[in-house]
């Protein structure tokens, strides 16, 4: 029997949970598969089929054993400026539209319905069970009627759906019996219980709360999750932001708005002598050893906030004294020329000056790149190493006086030449297009060791992890405590 996980709020744990019973399931010995039907999120990653998919869904992907595909995930929706978000269905851009625009134009919603529908009939065939993950709250009676999302997918994969409970944040239990009472009929009868996540201290104190809401309901509380503040999965949203560490070595990440995919700093968890700070203004930034200008769904928005609170001015202070790392759209923010011709991008058609850090251009084209990458090093203790990381972009770079850092040589398995990544030694500058660059542990040493000598503190070896190390790391652990609570056989019955 397939699985479905919905709660009454956003952010309430239920990618973790999901994750982590697709972990479980898979050691166990079945096939399991994740899915998400409907996802917004500007985090994504590329699938095996080379189209775009949440990363939450990716990260589950890899948890269970497998490549991430475009069938985990058939709708990613990535907000843009206003009102306006990219709607990518089944890893393909289809259309950029306000959400009143998605939920009543026929032809678009023809489309997302036969993707999720064509989804369902591949993964049910294909895996012994699908451990589905709702979004946001599982209903809300202005959209139920179209929902894309919760009940209506679950109930096309014939799923027991569990309903999480986010303790930490209160009125859980209200909540929990609000739902039921509002669901309709047939979708009630596809609740088969509740998990409380994120409980600090006693559970004994909750037996009254959870009798009350068992009576009320007629459904079983399966178990309380506790509370787990240093737990690394990939990100959903900007909400799992957060500081990094407690080492001398002092990083600043740039938290500039549509900030995207910036589970590129999570590799950093693995350097002991590394703290990540989250900058949003100039006394914020103060005198860091190395700045990371991360991803951005909209560069151009970006820069123009970068402008209003003063961090263009303060990165120029600090040029040569600190490392400046740019990662996809933070490197292109490193440029001198952004060109968007199509208005893609930044919304509207024009030209857009960059920090000018580096003397790179950036030309945003129709099509979007996105692939599995890797790459050799051309320039300083990069030459000749080779790198590995994802790209989805759309921008190029054209090179106006500066040298490439790297040499892209296979996408997605073809292979490539695709010169990226900007290199200014003397000013301790560096641009590379590749997400999760510093997931290769090459890469992060040689951005982390430059930043260390700015420090005046000793080089030293990268540990010789990756990213994937680092997430299989964290979902063992979190597992290991959902399958001592939880009973899966009870959530995987028919009965």
């Amino acid at each position: 029997m397939n699985i479905y996980i919905v709660s009454t709020m956003s952010d309430s744990g239920k990618t973790a949970i999901v994750s982590a019973l697709l972990r479980i399931l898979s050691i166990k010995g079945f096939r399991a598969s994740p899915f998400k039907a409907q996802n917004m999120s500007l985090n994504s990653y590329p699938s095996i089929e080379g189209g775009e998919i949440a990363l939450a869904q990716a990260m589950q992907a890899y948890v269970a054993g497998l490549m991430p595909s475009v069938y985990h995930n058939p709708i990613l929706i990535k907000p843009m400026l206003g009102d306006k978000a990219e709607y990518i269905i089944l890893g393909k851009p289809r259309a950029q539209l306000s959400f009143n625009h998605y939920l009543n134009d026929s032809s678009i919603r023809r489309l997302a319905i036969n993707a999720v529908k064509a989804s369902v009939r591949k993964l049910i065939e294909e895996y012994d069970i699908v451990v589905g993950e709702g979004a946001g709250s599982a209903y809300e009676p202005n959209l139920a009627s179209k929902d894309l999302a919760n009940f209506r997918p679950a109930e096309w994969l014939g799923a027991n759906v569990f309903v999480v409970l986010d303790i930490d944040r209160g009125g859980s239990f209200i909540q929990g019996l609000g739902l039921m009472k509002s669901l309709p009929p047939r979708w009630r009868r596809l609740v088969r219980g509740f998990i409380i996540n994120k409980f600090r201290g006693d559970e004994r104190l909750l037996n009254t709360a959870i009798k009350w809401l068992e009576e009320r309901t007629g459904k079983p509380v399966l178990g309380v999750l506790p509370y787990i503040d240093d737990l690394w999965l990939w990100p959903e949203d900007s909400m799992d932001l957060r500081p990094i560490g407690n080492g001398p070595l002092d990083v600043a990440l740039i938290a500039y708005p549509y900030i995207s995919n910036f589970n590129d700093i999570y590799p950093l968890i693995l350097e002991d002598d590394v703290t990540v700070r989250i900058v949003r203004s100039p006394k914020e930034l103060g005198d860091p050893h190395l700045v990371i200008l991360p991803g951005s769904k909209n560069v151009v928005a970006s820069l123009d906030w970068m402008r209003r609170v003063g961090l263009d001015k303060a990165l120029m202070r600090i040029k040569g004294s600190a490392v400046i790392l740019g990662i996809c759209g933070g490197f292109q923010a490193m440029g001198r020329v952004l060109s968007d011709p199509h208005g893609l991008e930044a919304g509207t058609p024009g030209n857009y000056n960059g920090l000018g850090l580096v003397n790179v251009n950036t030309v945003y084209g129709t099509e979007k790149v996105v692939s599995l990458s890797r790459a050799v090093g051309l320039r300083g203790e990069l030459e000749g190493v080779k790198v590995r990381g994802y790209e989805i972009h759309r921008g190029i770079p054209q090179y106006v006086g500066d040298e490439p850092l790297i040499m892209i040589r296979e996408r997605n398995g073809r292979p490539v030449e695709q010169m990226d990544g900007v290199f200014r030694e003397k000013e301790l500058v560096i641009g590379i297009t590749l997400h999760d660059s510093l997931g290769d542990p090459n890469f992060r040493g040689f951005v982390l060791n430059m930043a260390r000598e700015v420090a005046g503190l000793p080089k030293r070896d990268s540990a010789g992890l990756t990213s994937i190390d680092l997430l299989m790391r964290q979902i063992d652990r979190f597992s290991s405590i959902v399958k001592d609570i939880l009973d899966i056989d009870f959530m995987i019955s028919d009965v």
